[in-house]
């Protein structure tokens, strides 16, 4: 523990950033539901944060890239903070639309300048392990941050979740602020917004996206219609072994090649998906949802590491700003892709289309093996 020390106020900012970020999240549907919101208005305010995300991360890198990383963390966090005090006003769709914009732009400011600055600390032979820890805290801060703003919610009203939303940023400014900036890297002036070292990564990400927002979405749906009570199991299972993977195993990019682990990990994911639609009962779901979480828990930080390798350290936040902005498009474009696939099919259909994706993900990482003598973008 004393050789992470170090880090821990970037992972500790990231996790009070999300806390916050999931606390609105966990909020937000049942206070728009008491204010007889409609469906299409509920989705609109709480998508509005991820799409504005996905613009933020490749400008936030480039900004990091040139101004340093420390200063562009303290606007991400400042922005956040400034969010959970602009939820208290905010009163109908159109204001809380814009609150959740603004939320949004501050987490991917956040979290590019925070990851590359940590990519820039983290001994190179362990840059995967770091990567992947710093999703566990996102993971962490999204998942008890629901759980707190739901309760929140019930106990007081909603202005509380947006205090405790901006007193949440404002403990991940105080740890940014004790840590010492790192050296800016010396490379050339670059004014693109996507390095292209991150577009064929970035892709295989999408692809594999789509299985975990078809887990997400439709999972219980799925069981339920064969008669399987507790369909949920199998999402929170993907859970257990995500989280459990990286803490156990988060070397193995490193250890093994990031394009070897993410070739591997894709074809994990899509057998998972298989199992999963595939249930004849809740135990075969379940089992589906490890496999799952075993495969796209290793996915991320392997291919984040092909990006970082093939990479010049002064583009380094660009193509992290882009590669995970594909994340959240993998997200956005799986959720609705997978109704439709069960409009026209049914929901089984949905998981092996979704397994058929992965592997087009692991298609691509191959194909990244074998051009890995590509040198890296400079």
């Amino acid at each position: 523990m004393s050789f992470y020390r170090p880090f821990a106020p970037l992972f500790g900012a990231i996790f009070c950033c999300l806390l916050g970020v999931g606390a609105t999240l966990g909020a937000l549907p049942l206070y728009l539901r008491d204010r007889h919101a409609g469906d299409v208005e509920i989705g609109v305010v709480v998508t509005a944060i991820a799409v504005s995300a996905v613009i933020a991360r490749p400008i936030a890198g480039r900004l990091a890239d040139r101004h340093g990383y420390k200063p562009i963390m303290i606007i991400g966090v400042l922005l956040c903070a400034l969010a959970g005090i602009g939820y208290l006003p905010a009163d109908g769709v159109v204001p809380l639309t814009a609150v959740r914009v603004l939320h949004g732009i501050g987490e991917g400011t956040v979290y590019t300048a925070g990851a590359t600055w940590l990519v820039a600390l983290a001994p190179q032979e362990r840059r995967g392990r770091f990567v992947g820890l710093y999703g566990i805290c996102m993971w962490l801060g999204i998942t008890l941050g629901a759980l707190v703003g739901a309760l929140v919610l019930d106990a007081v009203n909603f202005a509380a979740v947006g205090w405790f939303a901006a007193v949440a940023a404002l403990g991940g400014l105080a740890l940014v602020l004790v840590k010492r900036g790192p050296e800016h890297p010396a490379g050339p002036p670059r004014t693109g917004l996507v390095a292209g070292s991150a577009v064929l990564p970035g892709v295989a990400l999408s692809l594999a996206a789509f299985g975990y927002a078809a887990l997400a979405a439709f999972v219980a749906l799925h069981l339920a219609r064969r008669d399987i009570g507790h369909g949920i199991a199998a999402f929170n299972a993907f859970g257990v072994t995500y989280v459990g993977v990286r803490l156990f195993v988060g070397n193995l990019p490193d250890r093994l090649g990031a394009s070897r682990v993410a070739l591997w990990s894709a074809l994990t994911e899509a057998v998972g998906l298989v199992l999963v639609g595939a249930a004849p009962n809740l135990p075969v779901a379940i089992a589906g949802g490890l496999v799952m979480g075993a495969g796209l828990s290793l996915l991320f930080p392997a291919l984040a590491l092909v990006v970082l390798n093939r990479t010049d350290p002064s583009r380094h936040g660009v193509a992290l700003g882009a590669f995970t902005s594909f994340w959240d498009i993998g997200l956005a474009v799986g959720g609705p892709l997978a109704g439709w696939i069960a409009g026209l099919a049914g929901y089984p259909t949905i998981f092996y289309v979704m397994a058929g994706c992965a592997l087009g993900s692991a298609a691509l990482s191959l194909a990244g093996r074998r051009g890995r003598a590509v040198p890296a973008e400079t």
